[in-house]
């Protein structure tokens, strides 16, 4: 999915330590965005290698960029009764 929106807020950059179900820790690298597209407003995050690409890029707020990237649900909650999408970046741009 490729849109064009405005960025209302940008998040810093950070690296959160987890384990594996395997035991070997590893880092969950993220970079989140508050973006209005029409009258939506979304949250999205860069996420991995794409948010460490992009951790000291300066995005501005209240400019447009072209996003791209892609819907993700999951099912969550003890007896797996909630619901929630995430919208992940793959790449924010200009115009």
């Amino acid at each position: 999915m490729e849109v064009l929106v405005t960025v209302l807020e940008v998040g810093a950059y950070s690296e959160r330590q987890y384990q594996k179900q395997d035991g070997s820790s590893e880092y969950f690298k993220s970079r989140g965005f508050v973006l209005k597209r029409g009258g939506d407003t979304i949250y999205g995050e860069l996420t991995g290698e794409a948010a460490s690409k992009n951790r000291d890029t300066q995005y501005y707020q209240n400019q447009p960029y072209i996003v791209k990237g892609f819907w993700k649900q999951r099912v969550w909650g003890d007896n797996n009764d909630r619901h929630e999408n995430v919208f992940y970046i793959t790449d924010i741009q200009t115009l």
